[in-house]
């Protein structure tokens, strides 16, 4: 019987005051003291700290999800990575929503411009 490698892990990252991000992941970066620390499944467990600097988590389905965090630790054990900090915010937050919006205000005028020809 062939063994079966994990091809994902967990990552819970959360913040002082809420949580940030729970899901699947098959690549993790986290900015530890000496420069940065790659995850992938079947990783031997750890604990360290972390530094200011930036999470990135690659899911499963190629979406990249990168976080701005400050100090704080991480564990990965048992294929699960578990980030605490202080504070995290997500890259891209607010300004992927504006593109959005600009996106569907340039799409609702187009019509417009369509309709009145």
């Amino acid at each position: 019987m062939a063994d079966t490698k994990p091809t994902e892990f967990s990552v819970n990252l959360v913040a002082s005051d809420r949580p940030v991000y729970a899901g699947q992941a098959r690549y993790a970066v986290i900015p530890d003291p000496f420069g940065a620390m790659a995850f992938l499944p079947g990783h031997e467990p750890i604990l360290c700290t972390l530094q200011k600097g930036v999470v990135r988590i690659d899911s499963p389905d190629g979406t990249r999800r990168q976080f701005d965090i400050d100090t704080g630790f991480a564990s990965f054990d048992s294929d699960k990575l578990t980030i605490a900090v202080g504070h995290a915010k997500e890259h891209g937050a607010g300004s992927a929503a504006a593109a959005a919006g600009a996106a569907s205000s340039h799409a609702a005028s187009a019509e417009g411009q369509n309709a009145t020809k």
